[in-house]
């Protein structure tokens, strides 16, 4: 394992390589290939340390499966997109499988915080220990189907398409043109989906849901503005940034639409035990007070990628 180990990070290693840097004079494919082509040596970098459970190891490694996704689908002008459309789903499903472990972290710390802000004369019955409990099932289930993903057929064989994938791309007649006159039109494609995203939020029925299609709206135009940055300059930067401080609020607000239901389920859980639930009711609510302010506290977002 540890040849192997050794093996993947040297045949993934960007520093292993002499390219030369990229412009918007690039072209499409250079500029594309290169940025799937980290996510795929991050991927391959985080395999090992996901699977001795390594701080954040996890999180990176899901990060990096989203970027590689969301550059297939947002430059499918450059790499054909049909013919990736089955890797793309291979991608969603290695991002679903890391997901439990993330995100079950993730709502444990968040739900701890909330106990801790709460002081002592309000805290009715045993709340710490349910919810130690609770997570720590949680998480070893979620870190076992997680290493239990990496072990699999599905995942060495995605492992290998990805590889492929690099050594011969599906590419467009547009990949030879230059990266600045093709990748502007996606980014901005990207940019302005955010924008629609975010506009429906007022008027749909169920907010929390359109916030969180925004959220997701917000990743692919972070996501594809990073890898056109090369190619467009400062104008891309901005967006990316941008979308990385609208997606941080927005998923911050889902996380405690999430945290609400954890709560539910613990209440019910306290309930059935003869618990007092006061604190799981009083918790619930702070959780609903924080998503209203950050819903208000949303940074604005604009589309400035022009024409070339």
């Amino acid at each position: 394992m540890a040849a192997d180990v050794r093996e993947i990070e040297r045949k993934h290693d960007p520093g292993a390589r002499h390219d030369p840097p990229l412009t918007r004079h690039s072209s499409a494919a250079d500029v594309v290939l290169a940025y799937l082509r980290d996510q795929v040596a991050a991927i391959a970098r985080y395999d090992p340390l996901v699977r001795r459970d390594e701080p954040d190891a996890v999180h990176q490694m899901r990060v990096a499966t989203r970027r590689a996704r969301s550059a297939l689908q947002a430059f499918g002008s450059v790499v054909d997109r049909e013919a990736t459309r089955p890797l793309c789903d291979e991608l969603k499903w290695l991002g679903i499988a890391l997901g439990q472990a993330r995100d079950t972290e993730v709502m444990l710390d968040l739900i701890k915080a909330g106990l801790a802000g709460i002081p002592p004369a309000l805290i009715a019955g045993p709340v710490e220990a349910r919810i130690t409990a609770h997570f720590t099932a949680e998480l070893a289930q979620a870190g076992k189907a997680a290493v239990a993903a990496l072990d699999g057929r599905r995942y060495r064989r995605l492992r290998g398409d990805l590889d492929r994938l690099l050594a011969r791309p599906p590419l467009t007649p547009r990949a030879e043109r230059g990266a600045g006159k093709v990748l502007a039109k996606p980014v901005r494609r990207a940019g302005r989906r955010l924008l629609r995203a975010l506009a429906a939020v007022p008027e749909a029925e169920d907010r929390d849901a359109a916030l969180h299609e925004a959220r997701k709206a917000a990743k692919r135009a972070r996501y594809a503005a990073e890898a056109a940055e090369p190619a467009l300059g400062a104008a891309a930067s901005r967006q990316a940034a941008a979308a990385k401080d609208l997606q941080q609020v927005l998923g911050d607000h889902h996380d405690s639409v999430v945290a609400r239901t954890v709560l539910l389920d613990l209440t019910g859980e306290a309930r059935e035990a003869g618990e007092d639930t006061f604190t799981y009711g009083l918790m619930y609510q702070r959780q609903a007070d924080r998503a209203a302010r950050l819903e208000q506290a949303a940074p604005p977002f604009t589309v400035e990628i022009l024409d070339p």
